[in-house]
């Protein structure tokens, strides 16, 4: 009996979990985590993933779908990230290649997938929507990702980098855009949105910027629906903790512009990209 592992590569840190044989879930036992040096040499960042994976145990009928950020060559395995911040040492490795050997696994034992569409796939296949949903995965956190599903397999929508009001979308739907702020408007420097909102002294000044916030979401949103269909936006990454707090704003500026879709928060918080990631065995 195969057993299958879905696996989120982060920027600082890896996450596994082993998937429920009804393929729904991922239970904390059965889940490693472990931090990770991006910045670090090739062989120490590929180590770092194999003694993660290894804690789970790997036999030779695992299956691992791996969620992976971009640029990178899902179908062959290759690294592409140089100009990211992180993983730069494994710019060009066949990183499917040099896991299989380490973990003694066959080849076609892993498979890749972005991560912001293993995160709408995950999402996707646990609520049990089917392939006719017209779905938009947005992540905010510190970077912006965005997928699209309108089939069986959830696709990056690289909406990080489209041009949004005299920049990118980054720059007004992650952490930075609350980070430059805190730093112009306070004088000081913040973690994140969870810090401004904790803080007596910056919270109300804060949920005033989340109704500018709420403004960009839902512009992007709408630049979305310009040229395709979508029925449900899921929400995920950090930031998204605080949806309660800017849903209502986007909902109302979407109904405003004729848009009703409907707009939901992440039910699976760090599992649906692991589980997104396991479950396209099930897809194939």
């Amino acid at each position: 009996m195969k057993r299958i592992m879905g696996v989120d590569i982060g920027g600082s840190h890896i996450s596994a979990g082993i998937l429920s044989t009804d393929g729904m879930s991922i239970s904390d036992a059965d889940m490693a985590r472990e931090q990770v040096n991006s910045s670090g040499s090739r062989d120490e960042i590929l180590d770092a993933w194999v003694h993660c994976l290894s804690a789970l145990g790997i036999t030779g009928n695992t299956l691992l779908g791996i969620a992976m950020p971009a640029p990178f060559d899902y179908d062959n395995g290759i690294s592409l990230m140089v100009d990211q911040g992180k993983y730069r040492s494994l710019y060009q490795v066949n990183v499917k290649a040099a896991l299989a050997e380490r973990l003694q696994l066959p080849m076609e034992h892993i498979a890749f997938i972005n991560d912001a569409a293993a995160f709408l796939q995950g999402e996707a296949h646990v609520a049990g929507w089917s392939a006719e949903n017209h779905l938009m995965g947005i992540t905010l956190g510190t970077g912006l990702g965005g997928a699209f599903k309108s089939g069986k397999i959830a696709e990056d929508g690289a909406i990080w980098s489209i041009p949004f009001k005299g920049g990118i979308a980054e720059d007004y739907l992650s952490t930075a855009y609350f980070t430059h702020w805190a730093r112009q408007h306070f004088g000081k420097e913040v973690s994140g949105l969870k810090a401004l909102l904790a803080e007596k002294e910056t919270r109300e000044d804060t949920l005033v910027k989340l109704k500018e916030f709420a403004r960009h979401l839902a512009d992007l949103i709408l630049l979305q629906q310009e040229h395709r269909k979508i029925d449900k936006v899921i929400l995920g990454g950090n930031m998204a903790k605080a949806a309660t707090l800017f849903i209502p704003e986007v909902s109302s500026i979407l109904q405003d512009n004729g848009s009703n879709p409907e707009l939901l928060v992440s039910r699976l918080g760090e599992k649906a990209a692991m589980i997104g990631a396991a479950s396209i065995y099930g897809e194939n």
